[in-house]
């Protein structure tokens, strides 16, 4: 589970096929439990179908997003600059994880209710059902008591950040907005950013993505935050670089062109980059 990570997707076509077997195999066993409980009602295939059902839409969530980010970042060109928005995906998988999680209680109280009425055929009441209840309370409570102390551990939450582009590319400047920031940083041009590396400190227990980055205004690195933006170190800089170095590719940014060119430049194909 992601409940830490790094806010990544990694992985091409052999992730995606692993992700959808996956999905596919817990479909499986949650319609196994979903069998013995129709056979021989206890409240733990209740919690096991469940917890089997979510692992297996988000195995299916996983397989589509990867396959989705094989087309490259997502660009959109707006106010006379090309914008980077941030790969939701890994946030929305370690959400999904904690909800499953934190969900496990109510469920397994419903999974007693639902095995001691009479919905289920051969409803009873033996020692072996009683303990199989207690022993299903008992982990749906400590499962979602160790979810809400996870989530409160993890810095990057659907409700604290914005839905805004990462980073912006203008005719003028460079533009960051970290997602857990309200204000962006801007970088002109002329001040010849370069990123120098990428690291990946710890934040609430959560591995997180920052750029160092010099300017000549300030010869020592900037540290800023770019989680989520699904760009590698070469990847950044190859763009970044191009703009800062050769002006005159920096009206292309404004124009209909500019977003096929940070594509292009974004991309690890050679053939394609600027000369």
């Amino acid at each position: 589970m992601l409940v830490t990570n790094r806010y990544e997707l990694t992985g091409g076509a052999p992730m995606v096929t692993t992700d959808t077997i996956t999905a596919l195999m817990y479909v499986f066993l949650a319609a196994i439990n979903l069998f013995l409980l129709w056979l021989s009602p206890q409240s733990m295939y209740v919690l096991l179908a469940y917890l089997l059902t979510g692992l297996a839409l988000r195995s299916g969530y996983s397989a589509v997003s990867r396959a989705r980010r094989r087309r490259g970042p997502a660009l959109t060109q707006s106010d006379g600059a090309v914008s980077i928005a941030p790969t939701m995906a890994p946030i929305n998988l370690a959400t999904v994880d904690l909800l499953l999680i934190i969900g496990a209680s109510p469920v397994s109280f419903i999974g007693v209710a639902l095995t001691r009425s009479q919905l289920l055929p051969a409803a009873s009441v033996g020692s072996l059902s009683a303990l199989l209840d207690a022993v299903t309370i008992v982990l749906g409570v400590g499962a979602t008591a160790a979810g809400v102390i996870l989530q409160r551990g993890t810095a990057y939450r659907p409700g604290r950040i914005h839905r805004g582009p990462v980073l912006t590319l203008s005719p003028t400047h460079v533009e960051f907005h970290p997602l857990l920031s309200s204000a962006p940083i801007r970088i002109p041009w002329d001040q010849a950013p370069y990123v120098t590396a990428i690291d990946y400190p710890t934040v609430n227990r959560d591995v997180t993505k920052r750029a160092h980055i010099t300017t000549t205004a300030s010869p020592t690195p900037a540290l800023i935050d770019i989680t989520c933006l699904d760009l590698t170190a070469p990847q950044l800089q190859r763009l970044i670089g191009c703009f800062a170095t050769r002006p005159e590719y920096r009206g292309c940014l404004a124009g209909p062109g500019g977003t096929d060119l940070v594509r292009a430049l974004v991309a690890d194909n050679p053939a394609g980059w600027p000369r």
